[in-house]
């Protein structure tokens, strides 16, 4: 079975297993907490110390540190907002500078420090100030390249809780050369995820959020490794050709 159709089989028995959901309750499962960042953060120290991925994990300790001290938006971030009250009202929201998230009806939302997982709650509280509503649902958007062997790679704004194999999808799925457990993610211009990192998560289901991914990352599917490619041939004429030359020189 090719990479694309097992990619396609993962998502199906995915969703089969943990559907979508849209409330607040079930959104947060899906996005990861302080609390779970924090004990994410000191495994990651513990690995540093011990010298298991020494370099690896100390870079994802000050990544997680960093994300748990400014939070997870940046300016030109997008946030879809639904308010039930007398209507239902859904609007596509923009991080503006100083991380400040402008709200129909002139309110801002200051989200320094804010996490994904704690944007429902912290925007609820600013809306029901000024509108009686009963039900708000809040999904942040994650600004995401997808690229390598996918079928249409580039930019895209995923919901930050769906899984990496749903972002491989939304570029089209991964064409007949891709190998999805060669995947990586790169963060300005270096790895920031390895293959073996993102291969557990793809199995897992891991969300983006869930795997630590702001905007700008670049998932990476890479292709499969050719054991016969152009590189092997030219090595077996090459060692052809010299051994042609010595049983001509030996006659």
């Amino acid at each position: 079975m090719s990479s694309r159709y097992q990619l396609i089989a993962l998502c199906v028995a995915f969703t089969a297993i943990v559907p979508r959901m849209t409330n607040g309750q079930a959104q947060t499962n899906l996005l990861t907490s302080r609390a779970d960042l924090t004990a994410a953060a000191e495994r990651a120290d513990q690995n540093a110390a011990s010298g298991n991925g020494a370099a690896s994990s100390a870079l994802l300790a000050a990544s997680i540190r960093q994300r748990l001290r400014e939070g997870d938006f940046q300016p030109g971030d997008r946030v879809v907002i639904t308010v039930v009250s007398d209507a239902r009202h859904t609007d596509t929201a923009v991080v503006r500078a100083g991380r400040v998230l402008e709200l129909p009806g002139k309110i801002t939302v200051p989200l320094t420090g804010v996490l994904r997982s704690e944007l429902e709650g912290v925007t609820s509280a600013e809306v029901l100030k000024y509108v009686k509503a009963q039900q708000i649902t809040v999904t942040p958007l994650t600004r995401l390249a997808v690229l390598g062997e996918v079928m249409k790679p580039g930019y895209f704004a995923l919901a930050s809780d769906i899984p990496l194999t749903e972002a491989i999808m939304a570029a089209g799925g991964p064409t007949a050369k891709a190998s999805i457990e060669r995947t990586i993610v790169r963060r300005d211009n270096r790895v920031f995820r390895s293959a073996d990192e993102t291969r557990r998560a793809v199995t897992a289901g891991v969300t983006l959020d869930q795997f630590g991914l702001r905007a700008g990352d670049e998932l990476v599917v890479r292709a499969r490794r050719e054991i016969f490619g152009p590189r092997f041939f030219g090595i077996v004429g090459a060692l052809g050709s010299a051994a042609a030359v010595l049983v001509t020189l030996s006659r």
